[in-house]
């Protein structure tokens, strides 16, 4: 298995985007304090802005030390350190969701997500545990989702599949009681990370809360939002805000 995959438009976690990218410079990433010292709250579930920054950095750890080991770290680049941020906050939002729900229909998430977390586990044995955990908390976060999701859709239809159509049609009965459940919680992630959720969906906001106010912040935002951070855009960040 490879590396886990840095943020990018075209990749696993496309939902991220690149929105971080300008809010990086011109709010330096600050939290707007709407729920302070909470960067997600969903239902009754909170994350804070700590945990955060703590698994980003975890993450960048874990995503430059694979890519040393497969000598891929000149063509991967660096990678701008508030893309890594709005990835970890989406996916422990992800996970916060998959907990309420697993706690609202008492389940446990379906085999699939054992088996994902296993294949990370393999792939990132090398790494210290902590920051392997810290990744794959992140890396399978839609892999747990998903699966609670399969397995509350199994247990309202009081289905027992094991095909692939008979697992799809258990997922999307779980995302429609995802949808049900979130009428009635809040799902809130602070808008610096430009991620919202809708309706169980995991998506980039259009409207911003912060502009990129200088030259480099417009073209990070511009340019990364065609075809991933250019080297001229991360060649000039501060060291503290790019994983690299």
């Amino acid at each position: 298995m490879k590396r886990p995959a840095a943020p990018s438009t075209h990749g696993a976690i496309h939902v991220v985007g690149l929105a971080a990218a300008g809010l990086l410079l011109s709010a330096c990433g600050s939290s707007l304090g709407i729920h302070p010292g909470s960067a997600v709250v969903v239902g009754d579930e909170s994350v804070s802005m700590g945990k955060i920054d703590s698994t980003t950095t975890a993450f960048c750890r874990v995503y430059v030390a694979q890519a040393a080991q497969q000598s891929s770290q000149q063509q991967s680049g660096p990678v701008p350190m508030g893309l890594f941020r709005a990835y970890a906050a989406s996916s422990l939002a992800k996970r916060a969701l998959g907990k309420q729900l697993a706690d609202a229909y008492d389940v446990q998430p379906a085999a699939g997500y054992q088996q994902q977390v296993a294949q990370y586990q393999t792939a990132l044995a090398s790494s210290p545990a902590d920051d392997r955990d810290a990744a794959i908390e992140v890396a399978a976060a839609d892999a747990y989702l998903q699966n609670v999701q399969v397995a509350v859709g199994q247990k309202l239809t009081h289905s027992t599949g094991s095909t692939n159509e008979e697992l799809k049609a258990d997922l999307q009965r779980g995302q429609v009681a995802t949808t049900d459940w979130l009428a009635d919680h809040d799902a809130f992630i602070d808008p610096v990370f430009g991620v919202a959720v809708d309706d169980g969906k995991f998506s980039q906001t259009d409207d911003q809360t912060s502009v990129a106010v200088s030259a480099l912040a417009r073209g990070g935002t511009q340019l990364a939002s065609q075809q991933g951070p250019p080297t001229s855009y991360t060649g000039q960040l501060p060291a503290a805000q790019v994983c690299s």
